[in-house]
C-alpha cells in the first residue's frame, strides 16, 4: 500500500510540473517585459520573440531580454500595433504615433508624417512583398513604399471603402488583402480595390483584426463578430458557433502553422485553435491562462504557442504538456445584467473585490475603465454607441472575459 501510494505521489508531481510548464506567464513583474498589454507578437528567422505593447517592444530570445522605449533607443513612440521582417532581416515596426520604425537592429530610422510621404502616423499594420516592397495599413488610408517613393490611396482618390485600415497581407507582388475597420474585406489587385462586406453579402463582418495566408492560399480572417472567416477566390465561410464547435465569434488576432492547424486570439476565450474541424479553448475556466482576452498570437516552427493578452503580459504555451481540465480552479462566477443593455448594467459575484473593471470594444481599445471596485457595481454605458462590447473584469491574478450588448 505504501509502495502504491508513493508511486501515486511521484505521478502527481510529474503531472503537476508538466502541468506548470505547460504555461509559462511572464509579466512586466516577473520579467523584462515592459508592458502587459501585450498588442503584437513577431518570430524572426532566428527564433526571437518580439512582443510590442503599450510601453514599448521586447525581444526575447528564450533566455534573455532587451526592451526598447522611447526612453532608452531611438524608437518613436511605445505604443507598438504590429511587426514585420524584411528579407534583410530590419524589422517594420508600426506604432500609434510615431509613424513606422525601420530597426536594423541597431538604429532607428523612423518614418512619419514630417519626413515621409506616410499617410499618418496611425500605423496599425505592415505587409512586406517579395520584391521589398511595403505595403501600409493607416487610419488614413492605404500606402505603397518601395524604399524611394510613397504612393497613397484612400476614399477621395480610389474606391477604397474607409479609410481606417487594420491589417494587410501580401500574397503576390500584385495581390494584397486588407482588413479594414467597420468597411469590409478588401481585395486589392495591382491598384484595384474590390470590397466584400455585409451589405453586398460578399462577408458576414465589416471589420477584419487579424489576417494570415496558409499554404494552400486560404486567407483566415480575425473578425470581432463574424467569427473565423475562410476566403479564397471570392468566396467567404464563417465559422461561427451555429456550424462549428467554435466556442466564439470574436476574435482579434490569428496565425497558422505548416500543418495548415490555425490558432485564434479571442475577445472572451482566451487561445482557439481549429484543427481539422475541430475547435479547442484555453481559457480562464479550463487552463492556467490568466486573461480571456488575447491581442495577439504567434506559433513557433516547433509548435509553441505564444500568447499576448490584455493585462496580463504574454504567455508561453507548450500544448502536449496539458490536458484540458473541466475547471481548472474554483473561479469565481461573474453574472451582469441586463444584457444586452440600454444604459445601465450591474455586476454580481460571490467575489466582492476586484482589481479592475474595463470596457472593451471591437477595435481592442478600452473605453471605460473602473479599478479597485467592490461588486456588485453598477456600470453606466448610456454615453457609448450601440454595438458589441468586452467586459474584462481582473482579480486575483485572472482577467475573466464577458460579452455585453449596447442596444
Amino acid at each position: 500500500m505504501k509502495r502504491i501510494s508513493f508511486l501515486i505521489l511521484l505521478l502527481s508531481l510529474f503531472l503537476t510540473n508538466a502541468y506548470s510548464q505547460a504555461f509559462i506567464n511572464f509579466t512586466r513583474f516577473n520579467s523584462p517585459l515592459p508592458d502587459n498589454s501585450v498588442r503584437t507578437i513577431a518570430i524572426d528567422a532566428q527564433g526571437r520573440k518580439w512582443f510590442g505593447t503599450d510601453y514599448g517592444m521586447a525581444i526575447y530570445n528564450d533566455t534573455t531580454w532587451t526592451v526598447y522605449t522611447t526612453v532608452n533607443s531611438g524608437i518613436s513612440d511605445n505604443s507598438i500595433k504590429c511587426i514585420r521582417f524584411d528579407g534583410a532581416g530590419n524589422a517594420w515596426i508600426c506604432t500609434q504615433l510615431g509613424g513606422i520604425n525601420k530597426f536594423d537592429g541597431t538604429t532607428f530610422t523612423v518614418f512619419n508624417t514630417s519626413n515621409s510621404g506616410i499617410a499618418s502616423d496611425y500605423v496599425r499594420g505592415i505587409a512586406i512583398d517579395s520584391n521589398d516592397v511595403k505595403w501600409i495599413c493607416t487610419d488614413n488610408g492605404f500606402n505603397r513604399f518601395d524604399n524611394t517613393n510613397w504612393t497613397h490611396w484612400d476614399i477621395s482618390n480610389s474606391s477604397l471603402p474607409i479609410n481606417s485600415l487594420g491589417c494587410v497581407v501580401a500574397e503576390s507582388d500584385s495581390q494584397r488583402y486588407i482588413g479594414t475597420v467597420n468597411g469590409g474585406f478588401v481585395d486589392m489587385f495591382d491598384t484595384a480595390f474590390v470590397t466584400y462586406n455585409i451589405v453586398n453579402g460578399g462577408f458576414p463582418d465589416n471589420s477584419v483584426l487579424g489576417l494570415v495566408i496558409d499554404n494552400v492560399g486560404y486567407k483566415w480572417c480575425a473578425t470581432p463578430a463574424g467569427g473565423l472567416i475562410r476566403f479564397f477566390g471570392t468566396t467567404a465561410y464563417a465559422y461561427n458557433i451555429s456550424n462549428s464547435t467554435i466556442p466564439s465569434e470574436s476574435f482579434d488576432a490569428v496565425d497558422v502553422d505548416s500543418a495548415g492547424n490555425v490558432y485564434l486570439g479571442s475577445f472572451d476565450k482566451g487561445v482557439v485553435r481549429k484543427q481539422g474541424n475541430n475547435f479547442i479553448s484555453y481559457n480562464t475556466t479550463n487552463s492556467p491562462m490568466p486573461d480571456d482576452i488575447v491581442y495577439s498570437i504567434a506559433v513557433e516552427r516547433t509548435g509553441i504557442i505564444w500568447a499576448g493578452t490584455s493585462v496580463e503580459g504574454v504567455v508561453r504555451i507548450d500544448e502536449p504538456l496539458f490536458v484540458l481540465s473541466p475547471e481548472i480552479a474554483s473561479l469565481p462566477e461573474y453574472k451582469i445584467y441586463p444584457n444586452p443593455v440600454k444604459d445601465l448594467f450591474t455586476i454580481i459575484s460571490v467575489q466582492t473585490d476586484v482589481r479592475s473593471v474595463r470596457i472593451i470594444n471591437t477595435a481592442g481599445q478600452t473605453v471605460l475603465e473602473q479599478t479597485n471596485v467592490s461588486l456588485p457595481q453598477t456600470i453606466d454605458m448610456s454615453a457609448l454607441p450601440s454595438g458589441i462590447y468586452f467586459l474584462s473584469i481582473v482579480s486575483n491574478g485572472r482577467a475573466v472575459s464577458k460579452k455585453v450588448i449596447k442596444m
